[in-house]
């Protein structure tokens, strides 16, 4: 296998796989099963799969849903594992979501069933926290042969945590998934409906199974694919908004970890006075062509304010 495997242009051809999606079924999701299968249908998308930590409720309860009510979307059953020794793990296979003894912070387990994958999630994420700008050293444990791929790009890290060193965490990544001589994956990570698909795995060949998937990861033959510049640039601005008035909300100095983080002031700024405004007409039952109206932002914008609104309103609380 290659680390560097496959081109990344998403106008490749296979089918795109976002691998890594949260739901409610995690403490830190922000979409119930029933609205991620409806976000992967409006996005026109065929395959999802659902990666909730150390559970697969939601994503069975995805998978029934998406069964019942059409066949344009299919579910792909998986796991996020936290584990004592390799940190978060995503595994695949027919059955992971039987009783197969897992249980979090366990030791990763060193053999799988057939059919089975496990993919490296964001192994950088923590590392990224403390190094100061520029290449990013490590001292990385060696994966077991149970581990079979990499996340080279992961959309939690790249378009909300750490957007500012992108290059730096490919550069580690793409060092890491060499040494290791692992297949390079990628997957939006996504909490949040505003950051599912952006980053995606390319299977060239057919996927029919979970199985089929399982296979084209551990030949090497899938690759890393990506939304288009202009779409994640649109992505990485709703994360600062959303970045800001969670800030906010939890009543620390928004404007001093904005401008940390290298944030335009006056758009902080101007974030948290539209959302007030947003919180207030969602209240009273208006929407977002009459936010447009009030504050002469566009639509897209008005409908993202709106969405956040939601997202901040859930109860109980998501977990940040």
């Amino acid at each position: 296998m290659t680390g560097t495997n496959g081109p990344t242009p998403s106008s490749s051809p296979g089918t795109a796989i976002d691998l890594h999606v949260h739901t409610t079924a995690s403490s830190c999701g922000y979409m119930t099963p029933l609205e991620v299968v409806g976000h992967t249908r409006a996005a026109g998308r065929r395959y999802l799969a659902i990666t909730d930590h150390n559970t697969t409720s939601g994503a069975v309860e995805a998978r029934t849903f998406a069964k019942a009510t059409g066949d344009d979307v299919t579910v792909i059953v998986g796991m996020e594992l936290s584990t004592a020794d390799f940190g978060h793990v995503l595994v695949f296979g027919e059955g992971v979501e039987d009783d197969w003894g897992w249980k979090s912070l366990m030791p990763m387990p060193r053999n799988l069933p057939d059919g089975w994958v496990a993919i490296q999630a964001h192994p950088f994420r923590d590392l990224v926290k403390r190094a100061l700008p520029g290449p990013i050293k490590f001292d990385l444990p060696d994966l077991p042969p149970s581990i079979s791929a990499i996340e080279r790009w992961n959309g939690n890290d790249l378009l909300s945590k750490s957007p500012d060193r992108r290059a730096d965490l490919d550069e580690a990544s793409l060092s890491y998934i060499a040494a290791q001589g692992r297949t390079a994956v990628a997957s939006s990570d996504a909490h949040r409906a505003v950051s599912m698909h952006a980053y995606h795995t390319v299977f060239p060949k057919p996927v029919r199974s979970v199985a089929d998937i399982a296979a084209q990861i551990k030949s090497g033959d899938a690759y890393p694919g990506s939304a288009s510049e202009a779409e994640l640039a649109e992505i990485r601005t709703s994360w600062r908004r959303r970045n800001a008035i969670g800030w906010h909300l939890m009543s620390l100095d928004w404007q001093a970890i904005s401008a940390k983080k290298g944030h335009d002031a006056d758009e902080a700024v101007e974030t948290i006075r539209i959302y007030g405004i947003a919180q207030k007409m969602v209240g009273l039952g208006f929407g977002a062509s009459d936010l447009c109206e009030e504050t002469g932002v566009t639509l897209a914008t008005a409908m993202d304010f709106i969405a956040i609104v939601h997202e901040e309103n859930l109860d109980p609380p998501r977990v940040r």
